[in-house]
């Protein structure tokens, strides 16, 4: 049989079946078509061959299961089929692919379009909830409060209905963006407490995601971990607007309690509906918390009444506490996000935001290696009382003093300063003069940021001094958080604008001749990691560009929908292209007796030879947690070390991981990863032709790669070999 005549309407009957009073495997499957829950065109792009397998085996094998093997159905939804609930897969234009999550009002599928075949998350109302008007009133208002949301850090809801066929009991729907990661919860469980800087700019972006909703009216009412999202290149997403408060629509009856009761504010823990933002903003600050030190902020007990208790007369959450050597703002400003009175918070989630990107640039330059002594500060000013508060305030930087122009110009000579605080009304010198010297001098200037301050001049004529080489200015008095903030903003930019020259500029390499050499952080990481691999003869010498040329030269073919469409990001794309070469780093702890044996690996030998990914991927996890911003690649690099051995049927190893739950960095890199490891020569086997290649990964290898990624791979492949070929080894 090479095919089967159906007539398909995704608004066909789907009254459920079973299987076995079907009359035959064709009758099965043309239902199963007829319902799209097997898509039409999936079925006709099989190969004559396969559908004659299908419908007619060899031997005697379950239809479902044979279905789930040429990937015309997930396992969920055979599974579903078997229980009799085959037309409860298709709601309106979507088909239900697997289960992500279940919640209070209803489950979250994997799903894809019919037509578009664009995969995204479905939201299915319970159907006790359905029961009951108010819940469904409050389901469809989530819907609508997270489609008038536009915001990168925002989960996108792109539509919603109600599937109510004839006979059938009707189903309440929404549809959102699917995201591929883990929850803040589940990944500070499984890894720890995050470093400062990872944490300033997570929150920055959630801090900007509550802003947004604010600005129409919208109170979450549940910040929590579990409703923050962290997906693999580090982009927070806010879940869950399911108890969002509405402006003008009161849907919480009075002594409701509605939230989290460790992460709510306490007014909210008094009445749910008589809140405003600033109760997001505490219930933002408790989840810092969690994050910062992996504690519950405010630790349930299992008794209601005697937690919302505490809740109300807790004091203020101290990070310091339990890590004392987080950076003392950060720790002040958890304590003011959770402080019991609203007034006393900060008043707006931008305000917040604004605050927490100043934080995020010093903690990452403070945490930096490539600044192994603390930042140099002249503080230029005549009242010595304020200098010393300057001094104070800048703790953790080298700190010289001068009390006039003159003096501070005779320093600037003989030293290197980061930063210069410059009072505007000095002695011997005036401030103004002295930054005209700064200016003119070509050395000082390349090195030396400049904040103005003044307690005589408003803040409208000080903003002049920027006109003549100023690079910030600040009012006197200041409150010490602002000079803070200001002082180390400019110390952020000086690390990341005009880093310290070396003795010697670095020679241009001379495979990018011509080109202008801005070096990556984690490119040299990657080439002496595949350098030494190549000189233990796991790999042939220039795999780094290699690579990084496979996996570009993939991404360019890969579909732009779905998960797929983050290939067509250049900068994701070029991140990934620099964390590939380090997928294979855990094999420099493999015994030479495994790399080098001239014949298959024993079962005992193989397990060995599996830490390497076990091993690798903690090594690189430990470097990207010491140094979590200085090389940006290694985040991703680990979940490549860790995953790229993982297969699309489930096969693979460590972890087992089957279909889209593989990270999509891995399943590239592993077709590039196998297409030159087949290449190669190895003590048990010779190297394979190309052609050889290409149908063991595209005919022979069924079930063991992303079959999209194989379709982009085919239409790729005489550019695998060109990058192969063309390669100097």
């Amino acid at each position: 049989m090479s095919s089967v005549i159906v007539h398909p309407s995704p608004t066909s009957d789907p009254t459920d079946f079973d299987l076995a009073e079907e009359v035959g495997d064709t009758g099965s499957l043309t239902r199963l078509i007829e319902q799209w829950v097997v898509l039409p065109e999936e079925w006709d792009e099989l190969p004559p061959e396969l559908r004659e397998a299908v419908v007619r085996p060899e031997r005697h094998t379950d239809l479902l299961d044979r279905l789930v093997q040429h990937h015309l159905l997930t396992r969920f939804q055979a599974d579903k089929v078997r229980e009799g609930g085959a037309g409860e897969l298709v709601l309106g234009h979507y088909r239900l692919l697997d289960v992500i999550g279940r919640g209070g009002m209803g489950v979250v599928y994997r799903a894809e379009h019919l037509h578009l075949r664009r995969q995204v998350a479905v939201k299915v109302m319970s159907r006790t909830a359905e029961t009951n008007p108010r819940m469904l009133h409050r389901f469809y208002g989530e819907a609508r409060a997270v489609a008038k949301l536009q915001h990168p850090n925002i989960v996108t809801c792109l539509d919603a209905g109600r599937h109510a066929p004839p006979g059938v009991t009707p189903r309440d729907y929404y549809v959102m963006e699917l995201i591929t990661g883990a929850d803040l919860h589940s990944t500070v469980s499984a890894s720890g407490p995050m470093p400062p800087n990872r944490v300033c700019e997570l929150f920055r972006q959630i801090a900007e995601a509550l802003a947004e909703a604010h600005r129409f009216g919208l109170v979450h009412r549940d910040i929590k971990p579990s409703n923050i999202f962290l997906t693999p290149d580090w982009q927070a997403k806010l879940l869950d607007f399911g108890l969002a408060l509405r402006p003008q629509h009161r849907m919480t009856e009075p002594g409701l309690l509605l939230g989290t009761i460790g992460y709510m504010a306490p007014e909210q823990a008094h009445s749910s509906h008589d809140v405003d933002a600033r109760a997001d903003l505490f219930s933002l600050g408790a989840t810092m918390y969690w994050a910062l030190t992996g504690r519950e902020p405010f630790p349930e007990t299992g008794n209601v009444l005697r937690d919302l208790t505490a809740r109300v007369t807790a004091s203020a959450l101290d990070v310091r506490r339990v890590r004392p050597e987080l950076p003392e703002e950060l720790g002040a400003m958890v304590a003011q996000l959770t402080d019991r009175e609203p007034d006393r918070r900060y008043q707006s989630a931008r305000a917040v935001a604004a605050t927490l990107a100043g934080y995020a640039r010093w903690a990452s330059v403070r945490d930096s290696t490539e600044r192994p002594v603390a930042p140099r500060v002249l503080v230029v000013e005549d009242d010595p009382r304020l200098r010393r508060l300057m001094v104070g305030l800048l703790r953790d930087c080298t700190c010289v003093e001068a009390g006039d122009g003159k003096t501070a110009w005779a320093l600037l000579e003989k030293q290197t300063f980061d930063l210069l605080v410059l009072d505007v009304n000095l002695p011997e010198m005036s401030g103004p003069e002295l930054l005209a010297r700064v200016r003119a001098d070509d050395k000082i200037r390349e090195r030396t940021r400049t904040l103005m301050v003044s307690g005589d001049l408003p803040s409208e004529s000080l903003g002049g001094y920027l006109m003549t080489g100023a690079d910030d200015y600040l009012e006197k008095p200041f409150l010490p958080p602002a000079f803070q903030a200001r002082a180390r903003g400019l110390l952020g930019r000086r690390a990341a604008l005009t880093p310290v020259p070396s003795a010697q500029p670095p020679a241009p390499s001379p495979s990018r001749a011509g080109v202008a050499s801005k070096v990556a952080p984690g490119e040299p990481l990657a080439f002496g990691i595949t350098r030494l691999l190549e000189e233990i003869g796991v790999i042939l010498r220039g795999y780094h560009d290699r690579c990084g040329r496979y996996v570009r030269a993939l991404a360019a073919a890969a579909p732009d929908e779905g998960e797929y469409a983050r290939l067509r990001n250049p900068d994701y794309v070029d991140l990934l292209a620099r964390a590939a070469p380090l997928h294979d780093a855990g094999m420099l702890i493999l015994p030479s007796s495994i790399l080098q044996k001239p014949a298959a690996l024993d079962p005992e030998e193989q397990a060995v030879a599996q830490q390497h990914a076990i091993i690798g991927a903690h090594v690189l996890t430990d470097t990207a947690n010491r140094w979590p911003m200085a090389v940006p690649e290694l985040g991703l690099a680990c979940e490549l070390a860790r995953s790229h051995h993982e297969r699309w049927d489930g096969s693979g190893y460590p972890d087992g991981l089957a279909g889209d739950r593989i990270p999509l960095a891995a399943r590239v890199v592993a077709i590039a990863s196998v297409y030159e490891a087949l290449r190669t020569k190895r003590p048990h086997r010779p190297a394979l032709a190309h052609a050889q290649v290409v149908r063991l990964l595209t005919t022979d290898s069924h079930g063991e790669f992303d079959p999209t990624l194989i379709g982009a791979f085919a239409a790729v492949a005489r550019k695998f070999d060109e990058v192969y070929q063309s390669d100097k080894r």
